[in-house]
């Protein structure tokens, strides 16, 4: 059930924001493939922030790329003292991109790169915001997971920052899979990159109701195949993509 609370739950990925050169391209291409509508806000001198939409829920955002930075989806993960958690997170080797920063009438936020390369935004959303126990419906966020070139160095920054803990899972020629706990619930997932070229980054997973044919509706709206639709035994279907622009993003059907 969705529930407000002025708790902030430890660990928990609560957003997920596109950067892009093309914020209408991006809009055209995510509404067709996810169903998402969005709406947008004034930000003043930042310009207008864009909000996903899915059933009428407000699920991400989407912002344009600011400078040489290249386009990606950034993961926001919820803590109760950003500050405290940049600073657990630099004491690991992490660089602060944006240092601990007020949005009005949102939250406070970061933004730091761990070692391998990989960013994520450290997040205290205001009092009273919703949080959802409920199955991931279609077009809403359902997991984050990291690939790094280095398992072993993350999950020690992770831990450290977010408070996480880690159940191992034998995946068999795939290597070990991570799961990274918040108490007793699934937070998201870490494993070692299976390239050894790729560089190291956060990959979202959104809600289908079915993985074969949103595939191939995002290979039509000009995205590329980069993992077939796969089954993950015990747990659901999967497939992976990049979007027009490059970016990756991940399918999943339970």
């Amino acid at each position: 059930m969705t529930k407000n609370t002025n708790a902030v739950s430890q660990g928990r990925f609560v957003w997920h924001e596109l950067h892009t050169r093309d914020v209408a391209a991006a809009k055209g291409f995510y509404g067709e493939l996810f169903g998402w509508e969005t709406r947008g806000v004034d930000m003043g001198p930042m310009g207008t922030y864009t909000i996903i939409q899915a059933g009428g829920k407000d699920v991400g955002g989407i912002a344009k790329v600011q400078g040489k930075s290249s386009p990606e989806w950034l993961a926001y993960c919820s803590t109760d003292d950003v500050d405290a958690a940049v600073s657990r997170a630099q004491k690991q080797g992490a660089k602060v991109e944006v240092p601990p920063t007020d949005i009005p009438n949102v939250g406070r936020f970061a933004q730091i790169v761990d070692r391998q390369g990989a960013r994520i935004a450290p997040f205290k959303p205001n009092p009273g915001g919703p949080e959802s126990d409920d199955a991931p419906a279609p077009g809403t966020f359902c997991w984050t997971e990291l690939a790094t070139q280095d398992p072993k160095d993350a999950l020690e920054l992770y831990k450290a920052t977010f408070g996480w803990t880690v159940e191992e899972k034998d995946m068999g020629p795939m290597g070990t899979y991570y799961v990274l706990k918040r108490g007793d619930k699934q937070a998201g997932g870490l494993m070692k990159t299976m390239d050894p070229k790729a560089p190291s980054g956060w990959l979202a997973y959104v809600a289908v109701a079915d993985v074969d044919k949103s595939f191939e509706k995002a290979k039509r709206l000009k995205a590329e195949s980069c993992m077939q639709p796969m089954d993950i035994p015990g747990v659901g279907r999967f497939a992976v993509v990049k979007d027009p622009e490059g970016v990756l993003i991940a399918l999943f059907q339970t």
